[in-house]
């Protein structure tokens, strides 16, 4: 859907650096059980990625020892415009809803908050979820063809966050903030979404104080992972007509 990849061509994961023409890759079990799960055949052309921008065709080859992907050639992807989402460590099923999406949109990384309000959901977002979080945007990755691994951070302290070294725009969305923008194609962004209930007073200064400028991303109020996608659409469509304009 969406013009995408053909869906006959098999996307499958290899390890970074491995990917290098008439190199033989074995397939992990994973990997390999997704193939299977495919109907993969011997002889059959896939599409092999490393998650660091480079792309492999490669023909399978059926082994006793296991499935060979053979490299016939090798392609480089340049790095995508950074996007970051610095969002509410909320419900993690709904972050998980979340970084899925923001594989399929273009984000290059998102940076979950112990924001004061998300302390008092049960279901919140726990370091004991990243690895988890992490399989489901590698798998998203394969599937919508990106050859950039989503960088997904740990859960991390406000000031922490705000701490690190940042270039481009910084947008914090609120509902009384201003337009959005029109971007250049090759400005980085950083969008900040508050969870449940948003970020508090205090916390909201704080990111003012560190040069985010306020923005709405609509009318209403919205969940956390929804504002998300919306960011994620804005900021696409206000590259767009930066390139174009």
């Amino acid at each position: 859907m969406g013009g995408g990849r053909a869906a006959s061509v098999i996307t499958l994961f290899a390890a970074p650096g491995s990917l290098q023409a008439g190199a033989s890759i074995e397939l992990d079990d994973a990997e390999a059980h997704h193939l299977r799960v495919r109907r993969g055949q011997a002889g059959q052309r896939v599409r092999l990625v490393d998650g660091s921008g480079t792309v492999g065709e490669a023909l399978l080859e059926m082994r006793p020892a296991g499935i060979q992907a053979v490299v016939a050639s090798v392609t480089r992807v340049d790095h995508p415009v950074p996007l970051t989402l610095a969002v509410g460590a909320g419900d993690r099923d709904r972050f998980a809803l979340l970084v899925e999406k923001a594989v399929e949109l273009g984000a290059t990384e998102i940076a979950p908050l112990e924001a004061e309000r998300a302390a008092a959901v049960a279901t919140r977002l726990r370091e004991r979820n990243m690895d988890s979080l992490r399989r489901r945007a590698r798998e998203a990755m394969k599937q919508c063809g990106s050859a950039w691994e989503l960088t997904l951070r740990e859960p991390q302290r406000l000031e922490d966050f705000l701490g690190q070294p940042r270039t481009g725009a910084a947008w914090l969305a609120n509902p009384e903030g201003e337009a959005l923008v029109e971007l250049k194609a090759s400005d980085a962004v950083t969008v900040a979404i508050g969870p449940e209930g948003g970020f508090t007073e205090s916390e909201s200064k704080e990111f003012l104080k560190a040069g985010f400028r306020p923005v709405s991303l609509g009318p209403y109020t919205m969940r956390f992972e929804t504002a998300g996608l919306v960011a994620m659409a804005a900021v696409w469509q206000a590259r767009r007509r930066g390139e174009h304009g």
